[in-house]
């Protein structure tokens, strides 16, 4: 499927908020939906369809400022009022929004899609190898949240996602460091220490379980992670969530655990092994009955 590039001034952005807030929000809720005006190039509905991916670039200003900064979904599209009218109107959904100065540079984005410099002033179509080629630049540019099941959003076609909804408090990697921080990378159910089994990069690995129950959380709950977050691994995170509305509690899920006959413990590594052989040989050799 085509995508269609648009170039964006920040200094004239036609943003219907401020573009820092928008960034927090799509980290936060996952998409957040912006007006726009597509001029003369893509004006044809025919052209502009529902669905189409769209990728935002600066192509103005400090070349230091320039590069691609964004990527989305044409979610709507509106026909021309008037014959004399040669703008589209068209909402997108913003599912990536990096923040402005992070965004990738313009020079390694034209080394790989020479036709991005045809949108300077106007929005262009993209399909084929260029279409490829931008979608390949940020995969690599823009990796998945760690421990994320996910890839990044613009990583893959769109016939190749599907959007879900997900309970955003248990994604926000802000809450999640604080949590870690506090709780320890420990599952809180069934004791798994992602660190110490995976070693440094392991605390990246854990899930954050919400347990406050969903029926008191509206849109004026402020959440506390120390409070409202715990912990858990995957698989313990999966059964919790296996009983709706009212997810399972972490001491539900211990009783579970303690019913199952499972037993905590942790895995002895080579040195520990060989070191337990070793003293079994000479508890061995000491009970022999030539010694006594």
């Amino acid at each position: 499927m085509s995508a269609v590039i648009i170039p964006w001034n920040p200094g004239e952005p036609p943003w219907d908020r401020p573009y820092a807030a928008d960034v927090d929000a799509v980290r936060r809720d996952g998409v957040v939906r912006q007006h726009w005006t597509l001029s003369p190039g893509v004006a044809s509905p025919v052209v502009a369809v529902r669905g189409m991916e769209v990728w935002l670039v600066i192509l103005t200003g400090p070349p230091a400022a320039q590069g691609l900064i964004g990527h989305g979904i044409l979610a709507a599209v509106g026909a021309p009022g008037a014959e004399h009218v040669t703008t589209t109107p068209v909402e997108i959904d913003f599912d990536a929004l990096l923040p402005y100065g992070d965004q990738l540079p313009l020079p390694r984005l034209v080394d790989r899609v020479p036709g991005v410099l045809a949108a300077v002033g106007r929005p262009v179509v993209i399909d084929g190898t260029d279409e490829a080629a931008m979608r390949a630049v940020w995969r690599e540019a823009c990796l998945p949240d760690a421990g994320s099941l996910e890839p990044a959003p613009g990583s893959l076609p769109p016939t190749a996602c599907t959007r879900v909804q997900a309970n955003r408090f248990e994604r926000d990697p802000e809450m999640r460091r604080t949590v870690v921080a506090h709780r320890g990378a420990a599952c809180h159910a069934c004791g798994l220490d992602f660190e110490q089994r995976y070693g440094l990069d392991g605390d990246a690995l854990v899930q954050m379980h919400h347990i406050t129950p969903p029926e008191y959380v509206d849109a004026d709950y402020d959440v506390d992670p120390l409070v409202d977050l715990v912990p858990l691994c995957p698989t313990c995170h999966v059964v919790a969530h296996s009983r709706w509305p009212r997810p399972y509690g972490v001491g539900e899920l211990r009783e579970m655990l303690a019913r199952s006959g499972f037993l905590s413990g942790t895995a002895l590594t080579a040195e520990q092994l060989a070191a337990e052989a070793a003293a079994a040989r000479i508890l061995g050799a000491s009970s022999d009955p030539k010694d006594s």
